[in-house]
C-alpha cells in the first residue's frame, strides 16, 4: 500500500504516493496513473546524493531540516516542507491562507491546462475566470475566489495537473 506525502514551497504543493518494496521505490504524483522507481544514494559523508529516477541520474545536494528539506540541482535551490499527507491538511491550509489574505486556486481534479489567462501581477475581482482546466474533454473555468492581486502562476499552457495542485494563489 502507498504512503502519501504532501510536499510544498511558497511556489508550489504536490501530493506524492510513495511504495516501498525491499530495495525498489515506486514513485508518482497523485492521480497520475504512471509510477517511477527511484533510488537515492548518498555520495561519501557530504550532503551530495545521486538520484536515479527511472534509470535517469541527477546530482543533487541536500540539506535535511526538522520538517524538509533544501535541495540545490545545479544553481537551483528549492526549500521544501514535507508531511505526512491527511485530508485535515488541506483545510488547514485553507483556513490559514484566507485569514492572511491569500487564496490559493487548486485544481479541482487531474487535467491539462487549456489557457492561462492571468498572469503574476495582474489585479482581479471575484469571479474572473483567471484559468481553464480540461477534463474527461470538459473545459472547466477557474475563476478568482477573492479581489486582489495574483501572486503566483504555478502552470503555463499545456501543462498536466494532478487534483489538488496549486495552480494560481492571489493576494486579497
Amino acid at each position: 500500500m502507498a504512503e502519501k506525502y504532501l510536499i510544498y514551497s511558497d511556489r508550489s504543493e504536490v501530493t506524492l504516493e510513495i511504495e516501498r518494496d525491499e530495495d525498489i521505490i515506486r514513485i508518482r504524483r497523485e492521480g497520475e496513473d504512471a509510477w517511477r522507481v527511484a533510488t537515492l544514494d548518498r555520495v561519501g559523508n557530504s550532503g551530495l546524493y545521486m538520484l536515479m529516477l527511472d534509470n535517469e541520474p541527477q546530482e543533487l545536494y541536500l540539506e535535511r531540516k526538522r520538517g524538509g528539506a533544501l535541495v540545490t540541482v545545479g544553481r537551483h535551490s528549492f526549500d521544501y516542507a514535507v508531511e505526512r499527507w491527511r485530508p485535515a491538511l488541506a483545510n488547514r491550509d485553507r483556513k490559514q491562507d484566507a485569514q492572511a489574505g491569500l487564496h490559493r486556486i487548486l485544481a479541482p481534479m487531474t487535467g491539462s491546462i487549456v489557457e492561462v489567462i492571468r498572469s503574476e501581477g495582474d489585479q482581479v475581482e471575484a469571479g474572473d475566470v483567471v484559468l481553464v482546466i480540461e477534463s474527461m474533454k470538459m473545459n472547466n473555468e477557474m475563476r478568482a475566489p477573492a479581489a486582489g492581486t495574483v501572486t503566483s502562476v504555478a502552470v503555463k499552457d499545456g501543462d498536466r495537473v494532478s487534483a489538488g495542485a496549486v495552480l494560481m494563489t492571489i493576494q486579497a
